[in-house]
């Protein structure tokens, strides 16, 4: 299945905690191990960082037992270090599948769109990452964007292999979906005529995919849009009712050897939806 074993991130911030809450919907994808870690941070912890491991790992203990009720395999673990580093080694280590993130953890501005920590690990990771996305991150009423996560998928096509690549990858998903949206973006034309033939051309190319997909059962729609690629995907989802983005860190243009595209940069950053990125280049 598409994410049997995943490793989720928790740095104790309420965020971090309303993680452990996609545990259900992922069952329902097949999840069967999980795996949670905290990351003393070796700056900030200075003499004391065996108490701080001691004391973390009885917290996450605590989350273990609550876990191991659904009847998954659950292990903690609580390295020192470079909290981005030792995530992104903890995860190639264990082979996981999925890691699973907050946009935003303890001591981040709560008027930024995305944390540090998080983002310098999408850069890095080789893994894919869904990053959760928060309403009312300022208040006591902080919670999750939404609850299903899988219900209403948006990908953004831009006919590279990698793009193809992420909509193979979700069509594995199955049932749990209830609607793809397939969105292509047309950013630079010429001339009205150029313009025109762009359109062409991605209608033909998209509906391709959809009826590929309408063959596997799943119920979709296409849209094209011209603009900016990041807004445009970003408005079409969050006006679509949306719950969930997901495209490659890589897309068409991308110079070889940039950590992540501009696109997949923009999106993760700033979308209100809650976003899955895959590794592909």
């Amino acid at each position: 299945m598409l994410f049997e074993k995943i490793l989720i991130c928790t740095d104790f911030s309420t965020p971090s905690k309303l993680l452990f809450n996609c545990v259900p919907e992922l069952i329902n994808l097949g999840l069967k191990e999980v795996i949670i870690i905290h990351v003393v941070d070796i700056k900030s912890a200075g003499g004391n960082v065996e108490i701080f491991q001691k004391n973390d790992e009885d917290k996450l203990n605590e989350i273990k037992i609550q876990l191991e009720e659904m009847e998954l395999n659950v292990s903690i673990k609580v390295p020192a270090g470079f909290p981005v580093e030792e995530i992104v080694k903890t995860g190639q280590e264990e082979n996981v599948s999925l890691i699973l993130m907050a946009s935003h953890g303890a001591g981040i501005i709560k008027s930024l769109f995305l944390g540090s920590t998080t983002f310098d690990t999408i850069r890095i990771s080789t893994i894919p990452i869904l990053i959760e996305k928060f309403k009312d991150i300022e208040s006591e009423k902080c919670e999750a964007y939404c609850a299903e996560k899988f219900k209403k998928i948006v990908i953004p096509i831009d006919f590279s292999e990698s793009s193809y690549k992420v909509a193979e990858e979700i069509k594995k998903v199955g049932k749990v979906i209830e609607e793809i949206r397939f969105i292509s973006v047309i950013e630079k034309s010429k001339s009205v005529d150029e313009l025109e033939k762009s359109k062409r051309e991605a209608e033909e190319k998209l509906n391709l995919l959809k009826e590929d997909f309408v063959s596997s059962g799943y119920r979709v729609k296409t849209h094209i849009k011209e603009g900016t690629a990041s807004k445009k995907i970003m408005e079409t989802a969050e006006k679509e009712g949306a719950s969930l983005i997901t495209l490659s860190k890589h897309g068409a243009g991308t110079v070889k050897g940039i950590l992540i595209g501009s696109t997949a940069d923009a999106i993760a950053r700033q979308s209100k939806i809650p976003v899955l990125l895959f590794p592909y280049e």
